[in-house]
């Protein structure tokens, strides 16, 4: 019970700096104004705001953002599972890895 204790907080952990480092490069704002054009596009082509569901919006919206993911962040966040993956399997402890 302790090891879904401890995943939980490193998943915890890891969300947090996944939420971190968008912000910091300015992702969100950059996919915030994304879902904006979008849905203007939509509203000038003569859909509803009640008619665009969040599904329309996200399949609008999803390929760009995957592309806009900056190539750093994907490297380190790589590399931090890859290592964690390690250190669960017992190839190394902490003190062993680059965090």
């Amino acid at each position: 019970m302790s090891q879904n204790k401890t995943t939980f907080v490193d998943e915890e952990s890891f969300k947090s700096l996944v939420c971190r480092r968008l912000l910091e490069c300015g992702w969100m704002d950059e996919v915030t104004m994304l879902c904006k054009e979008k849905l203007k596009d939509r509203l000038s082509k003569g859909q509803t705001v009640k008619s665009i569901t969040e599904e329309d919006l996200f399949n609008d919206v999803a390929p760009d953002a995957r592309r806009m993911l900056p190539d750093t962040i994907k490297r380190e966040l790589k590399v931090k599972v890859q290592n964690k993956l390690l250190q669960t399997a017992g190839y190394f402890d902490e003190t062993d890895s680059e965090s």
